[in-house]
């Protein structure tokens, strides 16, 4: 299915080569394996934002910038397998008109796995399993708002268990830091690195945060997914008590007539003690569904955040539509405009994505 995505706003003009990568050994039998075995994806993008309207005039800006992604697997056996993943994007905020400005590379994804046929498990550099809607909102700027709540570059340990009742379905649990190391500067332009005293709920340097999730498809309801997840993360120095995250999701994709599929999906995300901060509130919805036909695709999102910190309420929102198509030689080009209120800031723009996807 084809779906745009990306956390820019405005004008929006990306070259992409993406790679798809399976991130376990590939074999076409037992006796056939090879290891270890190498696999891998490449994801290079570069954007052109443009916001063209807005309250606030300084936001009127146009950012040309490049995201590249690469994501390595070595696996040693069927089960046991070293991930990594390493990006190179703008790792400061565009606050004029920029181009290929503020670029920083750094390490991601570092992990350790054993993917067993009832049970997985990982150790190192990695995302824990919280939320949905930040990684399958469809759309170009189908994640501006729910990315808030992708809890990345978490340093920890984790792991799943698979079973069967009328479908399969998969508990997870992990726990986790926020990575203080070297490995959360980058090189180029710094990001950081980040320190304890940065504060911020999971910037513990120990295991007191974890996240708890439980996903799953149903045998008599293909193209079904759902997601339920809970997570708590530890009191940061800024703090004074655990933030606590509720979230239940689903999308569900299923085929009108032969070539058009739909896929609806929608999100909604509570956090009591928001930021680590008592009485502090933040909820999140995401809605959106996207229409594939043949080799097109479109697609409308909305994403509504409602926070209220210190006593002072806000709430932001942003919509998206776009279309796209993907020739068959996987040259990709979409198209959306986003409406969005942030910060009491109305503004809108425009975006254009061109997409190439390879896999090694």
């Amino acid at each position: 299915m084809l779906n745009y995505r990306s956390g820019s706003t405005g004008l929006l003009l990306a070259l992409t080569a993406a790679f798809p990568l399976s991130f376990s050994a590939q074999s076409a039998s037992a006796e056939e394996a090879s290891f270890p075995q190498i696999t891998g994806e490449l994801s290079i993008e570069i954007e052109d934002d443009w916001t063209y309207q807005s309250d606030d005039p300084a936001a009127e800006i146009n950012d040309l910038y490049p995201t590249v992604i690469l994501g390595t697997t070595v696996a040693f056996t069927e089960v046991f397998s070293l991930n990594f993943e390493a990006t190179l994007e703008p790792v400061e905020d565009a606050t004029s008109d920029r181009a290929f400005e503020d670029l920083g590379g750094y390490l991601n994804i570092i992990t350790a796995n054993y993917d067993g046929e009832t049970v997985s498990a990982y150790a190192g550099k990695f995302t824990p399993n919280f939320g949905i809607a930040w990684d399958i909102a469809p759309g170009i700027f189908g994640t501006n708002l729910n990315e808030d709540y992708e809890m990345a570059e978490m340093i920890g340990f984790g792991g799943g268990f698979h079973f069967e009742a009328a479908g399969v379905h998969t508990i997870s649990a992990s726990t986790f830091f926020q990575d203080t190391s070297f490995l959360s500067n980058s090189v180029g332009t710094k990001r950081g690195p980040l320190r304890l005293s940065d504060g911020g709920a999971g910037n513990t340097e120990d295991f007191s945060s974890f996240a708890v999730a439980l996903d799953g498809e149903f045998q008599h309801l293909a193209g079904f997914r759902y997601h339920l997840g809970f997570s708590s993360l530890g009191a940061g120095e800024d703090g004074n008590d655990r933030q606590l995250g509720y979230a239940i999701g689903g999308e569900y994709a299923f085929n009108i007539g032969e070539n058009l599929t739909i896929s609806p999906m929608a999100e909604y995300v509570y956090f009591d003690n928001y930021g680590g901060m008592g009485d502090d509130t933040a909820k999140y919805f995401t809605g959106g569904v996207a229409l594939n036909y043949e080799n097109w695709v479109a697609s409308t999102t909305y994403q509504l955040r409602d926070t209220e910190v210190g006593g002072v309420t806000t709430d932001d929102y942003v919509v998206d539509l776009t279309v796209g198509y993907v020739f068959d030689m996987g040259l990709g080009v979409a198209a959306a405009w986003r409406g969005a209120e942030e910060d009491n800031v109305d503004s809108e723009g425009l975006g254009l994505l061109l997409s190439y996807a390879i896999e090694f």
